[in-house]
């Protein structure tokens, strides 16, 4: 008897305990944060900027978007100790970038790496999460030669920490384009022993008067990064431009509409009026005889 007194007794509490877990899950599953996930990607033009192109995204409801505005903390680092760049934004589509005018801006370590990085604080929706990235200072050195009366691109790849030529470097030579780069070199150039590449130029890609941008690129390399050297080559095809823009055509501006279209529209228009005249006075001609 005791025993279901007891048993009795404590199902109130066993109620009223089962309520309050329930009624805090809502809260629960409210206070979860998504994880933030940050990308870097560093870029190095010769005799131009460096950039870090940051990017923000989170995995919501089994499908990765991009976030949008996210402040993000560049820094740069040396012996574990962080110094900071500033703090960018990230756009609509979840993307921002750091620019820099060359590297003197931030310092090595001792062994000639660098690291830069960003960090985001985290907020009510997102957690805390940054990413860095480790680099060495590398230059390419490339000009516009000739051999055999043909036009060639040389380019030599260097470590600037350690005046050293950078071997087996995978390395590709493209015409910059609207859209997409066109490429012409092969897929898989490497730098030989010479930390060199030679690569011949088609002359018949069409280019304004004839110029070609052509850059030489080593791509996300794993110590060196994204670094691009840029070259104005005269050697392609001029485009011809065939301006219509004073002559009389069909998609010229109305001011020099063809001989023809006016004189056809005009008949069209006298006409049409002519034939609306013809009738009404025949009416009245009519009209007069039989009161007549």
């Amino acid at each position: 008897m005791k025993t279901m007194i007891n048993t009795c007794s404590a199902l109130p509490r066993v109620f009223w305990l089962a309520l309050a877990f329930l009624l805090a899950l809502p809260t629960a599953a409210q206070d979860k944060k998504e994880r933030l996930r940050v990308g870097a990607v560093y870029t190095k033009i010769m005799e131009g900027p460096v950039t870090l192109d940051l990017s923000t995204s989170a995995r919501i409801d089994r499908s990765n978007v991009n976030v949008p505005d996210i402040d993000l903390e560049v820094y740069y680092e040396v012996d574990g100790e962080e110094f900071p760049l500033g703090t960018v934004r990230t756009d609509q589509n979840g993307n921002a970038r750091l620019t820099l005018e060359n590297l003197g801006k931030i310092q090595p370590d001792s062994t000639g790496l660098y690291i830069l990085g960003a960090s985001f604080a985290g907020n009510e929706m997102f957690t805390r999460a940054s990413k860095s990235v480790e680099f060495r200072d590398a230059a390419i050195r490339a000009t516009l030669v000739e051999q055999d009366s043909l036009p060639y691109i040389e380019a030599t790849l260097a470590d600037q920490a350690t005046d050293s030529l950078v071997a087996d470097a995978l390395i590709k030579v493209q015409v910059k384009r609207m859209f997409k780069p066109l490429r012409i070199s092969e897929d898989l150039l490497m730098t030989d022993e010479a930390g060199s590449i030679l690569v011949p130029v088609p002359t018949d890609i069409p280019g304004k008067g004839g110029l070609l941008d052509i850059e030489v690129v080593i791509e996300d390399h794993e110590s060196y990064g994204t670094v691009k050297a840029l070259v104005e080559a005269p050697v392609g095809t001029p485009i011809a431009v065939d301006s219509t823009y004073d002559e009389r055509t069909l998609w010229a501006r109305s001011s020099r509409t063809p001989i023809f279209i006016l004189v056809f529209t005009g008949l069209l228009v006298f006409g049409s009026w002519g034939l609306i005249v013809y009738l009404i006075f025949n009416l009245f001609k009519i009209a007069k005889t039989k009161y007549s």
